[in-house]
């Protein structure tokens, strides 16, 4: 799987050309049609989405379709393709969207250049979009970029950053130069030197436990896919010899190794005592920070996503010498702390304060033990030592040791749960990727990820899926845009291992469903990623909860802003289970339009919160995600 590039064609059928021109670029655009606001590679399946919203928060729309769609190109207004709509589901009104939808697909349209969809009787025409073979290119730039805006301990420049640019954050005393150890909300001393990392989200901490999917993402990404990403993205490390990828991930991998203690265990996380300490920018925020204690699962986490990193970066010798020895010397001695600690510890799955103004990142038997299971998972793939097959062989199959909620991929007849056991799932992954992998795992893992992307392919477009982008209705949660590639992730791992092989195409076409839906083919036309029009975005979010691009920021929050948020993040996305009831919309919405474009906390006339973070927080393991969905898609960077 090392520097495997994926190729990815979709299916072409005969081309339907209309003649002759029309006057498009004089009619209005509706978000009622939907698109891919980047737009599509020429060889992919090309769908457009018309749609009359019947119910939520645009069912004022006033639009229904009339039958027939055209594509016509921008610039001459030439009719290039032209077809009747297919109605989904019979005309049936789709309660998880709100939606009555129509289908306009042009997959036959494969010629270079900017076009619009068409609505030739109501004459209304959708935003702009490119078909390019590099259509995602500047995408996947801006969205890799995110991770040098969320880069802790250091200035972020204007020779950088632009016009996102500060001092550098937690810089002072007490804070990362000098953290000391915090236990029951007091300070016991043992100071440590943990500058670096990325912030975690909209909050300025930092955590090692949820780096489980989101380094396992972002170092897949550049496995499966190296060529995608350049060294000129214009981060510090740029044009030093080495994809800005990995500039971006030693930054964070470097982190890590410092919140290693000398006897191997791993330090849980690193935060202050209040989210509101400064507003604005990471440099304003004083407040002493903290480090809290080791913990098995930190410890497992860390030794995997090092194992996994040695094997990445054992190729960039040259410009890091010694780093990969590092890396795996690292992972080993995590290692050995596990065994010198079978059990979870902390037995009771916390880091033993609870006074941060940070998730709790804690665990419990089960999670401790996939974690454990990841990293045996990780240390064979990179050693081949029979030590960690035992482990993995050992306690991958004990369904009761290692199930999350009831549920185990390897349990007969089961599923790949996309949003539970994830760890395991990477675990399981990895483990069928090595020489030597043990039978008696690999096989019903691999039994249950083909059942999986069977059970998707089966769902796609199917009753509950209006919008080509399929996943539960209870999947529009906190986070249901990272929820998106959880569920492409299980495609893509199918792909990876050659299961299902005849069925590839269609689950490729799957997967760029995801990236389509993100992109704007969604029941609020938004493109979930800020600030993207310079890649073609029409419709991109304008607001983000984070503390940085806060809420009432003149610089940076919204439309009315100065500047606006950085490109390429991306939000949490439409949450069904949003229970503030006097912020409606989101609340009370559909499922899919269970969002709105706002970053508001704190309400002093109702002296309330808002909770915008449920719906608009953005995310590493989001990006992430996102980042690993949209790699393959990407042709070589120059």
């Amino acid at each position: 799987m090392n520097g495997q590039r994926w190729v990815w064609i979709g299916v072409s059928l005969v081309a339907v050309l209309g003649a002759g021109g029309s006057d498009a670029a004089e009619e209005p655009v509706t978000p009622q049609i939907m698109i891919d606001q980047f737009g599509w590679q020429p060889e992919a399946r090309k769908v457009a989405i018309f749609a009359e919203a019947v119910k939520g928060q645009n069912a004022n729309a006033g639009y229904r379709p009339s039958g027939r769609f055209e594509v016509v190109r921008v610039g001459d207004g030439k009719v290039v393709a032209q077809d009747v709509l297919t109605p989904w589901n019979g005309g049936a009104v789709s309660e998880t969207a709100g939606d009555r939808v129509w289908y306009a697909d042009f997959r036959m349209l494969k010629t270079p250049g900017e076009y619009r969809v068409r609505d030739p009787e109501n004459h209304v025409v959708s935003s702009p979009f490119r078909i390019a073979d590099d259509v995602y290119r500047p995408v996947l730039r801006d969205a890799v970029r995110v991770f040098y805006y969320q880069r802790s301990g250091t200035a972020i420049t204007p020779e950088h950053g632009g016009n996102w640019n500060h001092t550098g954050g937690h810089l002072g005393p007490n804070q990362d130069r000098d953290a000391p150890l915090t236990q029951g909300g007091k300070s016991l001393g043992d100071a440590r030197e943990l500058l670096g990392g990325w912030f975690d989200a909209g909050d300025l901490n930092k955590y090692v436990p949820y780096l489980e999917t989101t380094l396992f993402d972002l170092l897949w990404a550049y496995e499966l896919n190296p060529t995608a990403f350049g060294d000129d993205t214009n981060i510090p490390e740029s044009r030093n010899g080495v994809p800005d990828l990995l500039d971006e991930l030693k930054w964070e991998l470097d982190w890590l190794l410092k919140m290693q203690d000398a006897d191997g265990g791993v330090f849980n996380r690193v935060a202050g005592r209040s989210f509101n300490n400064g507003d604005g920018p990471p440099n304003a925020d004083t407040q002493p920070r903290f480090h809290t204690a080791k913990t098995t699962w930190a410890t497992a986490v860390a030794a995997a996503s090092w194992a996994h990193a040695a094997r990445v970066y054992a190729n960039f010798e040259k410009p890091f010498p010694g780093y990969c020895e590092r890396l795996l010397a690292a992972s080993r001695r995590a290692w050995t702390y596990l065994e010198t600690h079978p059990q979870m510890s902390p037995a009771d799955g916390t880091d033993s304060d609870t006074t941060l103004a940070a998730t709790p990142a804690g665990s419990n038997p089960n999670g401790d033990r996939r974690s454990r299971v990841y990293a045996a998972a990780q240390m064979f793939r990179a050693t081949g030592e029979p030590s960690f097959q035992t482990f993995v062989d050992r306690w991958a199959a004990d369904i009761e040791a290692t199930a999350e909620s009831g549920l185990h991929p390897l349990r007969p007849g089961s599923l790949v749960d996309p949003l539970n056991h994830v760890g395991l799932t990477q675990a399981l992954f990895v483990y069928a990727s090595s020489p030597g992998a043990s039978p008696s795992v690999v096989k019903p893992f691999q039994a249950a990820l083909g059942r999986t992307a069977e059970m998707i392919r089966a769902a796609h477009g199917g009753p509950d899926d209006p919008y080509l982008a399929y996943h539960y209705e209870g999947h529009y949660c906190w986070g249901s845009n990272q929820s998106k590639g959880r569920w492409g992730r299980v495609l893509m791992m199918t792909i990876a291992l050659g299961l299902n092989q005849e069925h590839h195409a269609a689950y490729r076409d799957i997967i760029a469903g995801y990236l389509h839906f993100l992109h704007g083919r969604n029941p609020l036309s938004l493109c979930y990623l800020t600030a993207m029009e310079q890649a073609g975005g029409d419709r991109c979010i304008t607001e983000i909860y984070h503390q940085w691009f806060r809420d009432g920021s003149p610089l940076y929050d919204g439309r009315s802003s100065r500047f606006g948020a950085p490109p390429g993040y991306l939000a949490g996305g439409p949450n069904m289970y949003f229970g503030v009831d006097w912020i409606a919309p989101p609340f009370g919405e559909p499922a899919m339009k269970a969002y709105r474009d706002w970053n508001g906390a704190w309400n002093a006339q109702r002296k309330a919160n808002e909770a915008s973070w449920e719906i608009t927080e953005p995310a590493i393991y989001y990006q992430a995600a996102y980042v690993l969905m949209l790699s393959p898609f990407v042709p070589p960077s120059a």
